[in-house]
């Protein structure tokens, strides 16, 4: 009976620690009965604490989760603007390439004096209408569309059709992006490395950010961390080099 006596004195003592109330004890039964209702009152509310402790962390869990997703969404949200505005720049190259002077029989601009001697100019020739207009709309099928099947085909023409165009570097950066789109990244990687082999290019680091992608997910870690590198030291304030620094800190 001592033993009984000093174990309800134990629970009352835990139950009054947790704020539950007397009547529990002062109820009517034998104290072997009182004892057990104390037990239950106690387990009971263990058994919430613990499902509590178990919201708590599913929320704990969700909320990182979210936090994931946030974050993946907003990298996804700064890709899209990043093409969004290499799409009007690329519109507003092939627009005022188009509405350049004509050239005469001698290959010398009709209108306004050149800064550049008279070969260097021949050679920067502006595209004709008809090239431009091939260009703005391949580039057309693949942003503005997103239709990669087509805009696959007309990239492809478009190169085959001028091949010493001043747009072949950007072509040759959106079919290795549709590439990349349609899973091929063995033919998206030789056109990026057209790209990339040209330090003209003002697609030059996107496509050298893009071969690392390439090398990171078919494994090759160390591949895909020189190429990192490189945008990162010879692009420091591009946005590829922000992506490139993200990639490599694994972030």
């Amino acid at each position: 009976m001592n033993t009984v006596r000093t174990k309800a004195a134990i629970y009352m003592a835990a139950l009054f620690s947790m704020g539950l109330s007397h009547p529990l004890w002062a109820d009517d039964g034998s104290v072997e009965e009182r004892v057990a209702r104390l037990e239950r009152a106690l387990n009971s509310r263990n058994l919430v604490q613990v499902e509590m402790q178990q919201q708590l962390d599913s929320l704990s869990n969700e909320v990182r989760q979210l936090r994931g997703d946030l974050e993946e969404a907003n990298y996804k949200l700064q890709q899209a603007v990043e093409r969004q505005k290499s799409l009007y720049e690329e519109l507003d190259k092939a627009k005022s390439t188009a509405d350049a002077p004509s050239t005469d029989s001698g290959g010398t601009a009709v209108s306004g004096p050149s800064s550049e001697p008279a070969a260097s100019a021949q050679k920067a020739a502006p595209p004709s209408a008809d090239e431009a207009k091939a260009y703005e709309s391949a580039v057309n099928l693949v942003l503005k569309d997103q239709d990669f099947k087509k805009g696959n085909l007309a990239l492809n023409q478009f190169l085959t059709q001028y091949p010493n165009s001043s747009y072949q570097s950007n072509a040759h950066y959106w079919l290795g992006q549709v590439l990349m789109k349609q899973g091929d990244n063995g033919q998206a990687r030789t056109h990026f490395l057209q790209v990339a082999k040209d330090k003209d290019s003002s697609k030059r680091a996107d496509a050298i950010l893009k071969l690392g992608m390439i090398s990171k997910a078919e494994g090759d870690s160390a591949k895909a961390g020189k190429f990192f590198q490189l945008v990162i030291k010879q692009y420091p304030d591009s946005t590829a080099a922000q992506m490139a620094q993200k990639e490599v800190s694994g972030k």
